[in-house]
């Protein structure tokens, strides 16, 4: 099978790319907007950049042609912050993703508690065994084809200043990955728990 992707829509485009290259990790992403509401949302198209600088870049579309909450705050306060999505903040996380209006709080509304960062404007959620405070050090636009016709993506590349971790998934120094039990996206509405691990050394 070989595919010309000149030949596919943008859902199917969609679907292909974020299929062959899973699972996605989830960001959840929260954020303050200049009246001082808190936003949440998920995004699966982020990945990390560098170790040092630590650098996440994380992309944001339109919504209805129009910019999504998300990043208008990003934009305004200059930060954001990563909350990693386990089993527990499956269903608040996705819950977030619906069209709720600008002034309400979705970290409230979806059942889970906003928490002052340490070093960003942006709240943090206190359920998450892990979060990342990030300042954005650069902003690219690529122009995209929308259902509603041409429009522009943002990348958002952040740099993690200040990590939170839960004692309960610090062992040894590290990140135990079997205790956070982080969830991935595999396809459109369809994800993955990584309870099943290996270990493999180099050759």
């Amino acid at each position: 099978m070989k595919i010309e992707t000149a030949s596919l829509g943008r859902q199917e485009l969609h679907d292909l790319i974020g299929t062959a290259i899973s699972p996605l990790p989830i960001a959840f992403i929260s954020t303050v907007g200049p009246d001082g509401v808190n936003n949440a949302a998920p995004f699966s198209f982020v990945a990390p950049v560098c170790s040092k600088p630590a650098i996440i870049c994380v992309a944001i579309g339109l919504r209805k042609n129009e910019k999504k909450d998300t990043l208008r705050n990003i934009e305004s306060t200059l930060d954001f912050v990563v909350n990693v999505v386990d089993e527990k903040l499956m269903r608040p996380a996705i819950d977030a993703s619906t069209e709720y209006p600008s002034d309400v709080d979705e970290i409230k509304q979806v059942g889970l508690t906003p928490v002052a960062s340490d070093r960003v404007k942006s709240p943090r959620i206190a359920e998450a065994k892990v979060s990342l405070e990030c300042k954005v050090v650069q902003e690219m636009q690529i122009v995209e084809q929308l259902r509603e016709g041409l429009g522009l993506r943002a990348i958002v590349f952040g740099e993690v200043i200040l990590a939170h971790v839960k004692d309960e998934v610090w062992v040894k120094g590290k990140i135990d990955p079997r205790r956070l039990q982080v969830i991935g996206r595999v396809a459109q509405n369809t994800y993955c728990r990584t309870g099943d691990m290996f270990e493999m050394k180099r050759a």
